[in-house]
C-alpha cells in the first residue's frame, strides 16, 4: 500500500499539537474550551488511513499529552485511544467525503474522548490513587458540551481539506 506524506507527517504533527495544545492554545479559549489539537488529528487520519494507524497516532498523542499535563499518567493516551476507535468506523465502512461522516466522527469522538477520560478520573478517585476529582454534571455542560461543538466546527472546516486526501497516494 502506497502511503502519502500526509501519513508520514502524521507523528511530527501530532508533536507539534501536543506543544501547542498544551501552551500557545490557552489563549483560544472559547466559552471556557480550547480546540483539541491532537484528537482532530487523529480523527482526521483514522478517518483516511483506518484504525490501525489511528490507534498508534492516539495513543502517541494521548502519551504527548500526558507528558505535558498535569493529569494521571496513561489516562489521555487511553481516552485517545477509544476516541480513535469509533473514529475508525467511519472508515471504508462509510464515505469520508461525506460531510455527515467526518462530523459525526468528530462529535462522537470528541465524546467518548471526554467520557473516558472522566471515568479514569472517577475510578482513579474511587481508588484513591488520584485526587483529581471533576464533577460530572457541571463538567459536562461547561466543558463537554461546548468542546463537542467547538471540535466539530473546525472539522467542518477542515472537510474541504480533507477530502482532497486520498486514501491511497503516491508519493
Amino acid at each position: 500500500m502506497n502511503r502519502g506524506i500526509f501519513y508520514y507527517l502524521m507523528i511530527p504533527l501530532i508533536v507539534v499539537a501536543c506543544l501547542l495544545q498544551a501552551t500557545a492554545l490557552t489563549r483560544f479559549r472559547l466559552y471556557g474550551v480550547k480546540p483539541d489539537l491532537v484528537l482532530l488529528l487523529v480523527v482526521v487520519g483514522t478517518l483516511i488511513y483506518g484504525g490501525r494507524a489511528g490507534l498508534l497516532w492516539a495513543f502517541l498523542g494521548g502519551l504527548g499529552l500526558d507528558i505535558l499535563s498535569g493529569g494521571p499518567f496513561g489516562a489521555s493516551s487511553l481516552a485517545m485511544m477509544m476516541a480513535a476507535l469509533v473514529a475508525g468506523l467511519g472508515h471504508r465502512t462509510l464515505s469520508r467525503y461525506n460531510l455527515l461522516v467526518p462530523l459525526a466522527a468528530m462529535a462522537l469522538s470528541t465524546v467518548v474522548y471526554a467520557g473516558a477520560y472522566l471515568a479514569i478520573l472517577a475510578v482513579l478517585q474511587y481508588l484513591r490513587v488520584a485526587s483529581h476529582a471533576m464533577p460530572f454534571w457541571p463538567t459536562v455542560q461547561n466543558i463537554v458540551v461546548p468542546a463537542v461543538i467547538y471540535n466539530s466546527a473546525l472539522i467542518v472546516a477542515l472537510a474541504p481539506f480533507l477530502n482532497r486526501i486520498p486514501e491511497n497516494q503516491e508519493l
